[in-house]
């Protein structure tokens, strides 16, 4: 399971946090990196855990169809993890987790400040316990921000702002943080990326990265290769550079869009790449909520939609 951070800590860190944010404007508006002390891992300088024993039981990871916004739960057969809980001005992050049989989160994974990745974290603290907290460290003066923040702040949950290096292993998942090293203000930039393994089957979730970031992960040299992708940035163009894909060498990838978006997610030129590497395409807009169900060895791949053909599959 994960280390237990200093609670007191962490409520002095958002405490201090909110105070900063007394005041704070509309949606939109962002500000600097918190300038607010990190508390390194009591074991940041040992070597890094040995995986997980080898699994017994399935993991269903559910990309949610939440719109135009990101929500992924991990329930796996004794750990349960959410990275990303879907956008400000909708209420469907809840009920998802409710319809998949969660009752309690071990780890709630904020990648980003933005509001259409952290938009409900206040119900989902509201219906359920939740043991750990990650964000990135980058504030947001939104008031979608503050939400989140308070949230965190009035539960028992424990709080950290994962570094690229770090690993953990929860439950029979290893969670391998692979970005940020350090953060430079620009939020996109700023996501956090995780590679969870559970078994021989990885999975690489890297929040809005875009190909700085991709770029920093390679130059790092992190281990990056995983059978199921999801794609940053909900397929923008911004992300999923060849390169990176070559590193990840996916045989599927994942993006979450809401139809008809006005930002044109996902972006054509991404379709058209991973098309032409043989990797099979999942969307949320197209397919609904997928699921990906996998014992550690094998896995399958579930939509909601099944009559919508996966694009670039063969």
């Amino acid at each position: 399971m994960l280390p237990r951070f200093g609670r007191h800590w962490a409520k002095w860190t958002i405490a201090a946090l909110l105070l900063g944010l007394a005041g704070c404007e509309p949606e939109y508006q962002s500000g600097p990196p918190l300038a607010l002390p990190h508390r390194p891992l009591e074991e940041s300088s040992a070597p890094a855990p040995a995986p997980g024993p080898t699994p017994e039981g399935t993991l269903t990871v559910h990309f949610f169809d939440v719109g135009q916004g990101d929500a992924t739960l991990l329930a796996g057969p004794d750990f349960t993890i959410l990275v990303d809980a879907g956008r400000h001005d909708r209420n469907d992050v809840v009920p998802h987790l409710r319809n998949a049989g969660v009752e309690s989160i071990d780890l709630l994974v904020g990648t980003h400040p933005h509001a259409d990745h952290i938009g409900q974290f206040a119900r989902v603290f509201e219906a359920f316990a939740v043991d750990e907290v990650w964000m990135s460290g980058d504030r947001h003066t939104s008031r979608t921000f503050e939400r989140a923040m308070d949230a965190i702040l009035e539960s028992d949950a424990g709080y950290h702002e994962p570094r690229a290096g770090e690993v953990f292993n929860i439950g029979s998942a290893r969670v391998e943080v692979v970005h940020p090293r350090t953060l430079t203000g620009n939020l996109n930039h700023g996501s956090i990326a995780v590679r969870i393994v559970f078994g021989s089957v990885v999975f690489l979730l890297t929040g809005d990265a875009e190909m700085e970031a991709e770029l920093e992960m390679l130059e790092r040299g992190h281990p990056l290769g995983a059978r199921i992708m999801k794609l940053g940035h909900h397929g923008s163009k911004t992300s999923s550079t060849e390169s990176f894909v070559h590193a990840v060498a996916p045989e599927v990838a994942v993006y979450s869009a809401g139809a008809g978006n006005s930002y044109g997610h996902p972006h054509q030129e991404v379709v058209d790449r991973l098309a032409q590497m043989g990797i099979a395409v999942y969307g949320t807009d197209r397919h609904g909520t997928i699921q990906v169900i996998t014992d550690g060895s094998t896995y399958s791949v579930e939509p909601e939609r099944h009559d919508a053909i996966a694009m670039g599959a063969e």
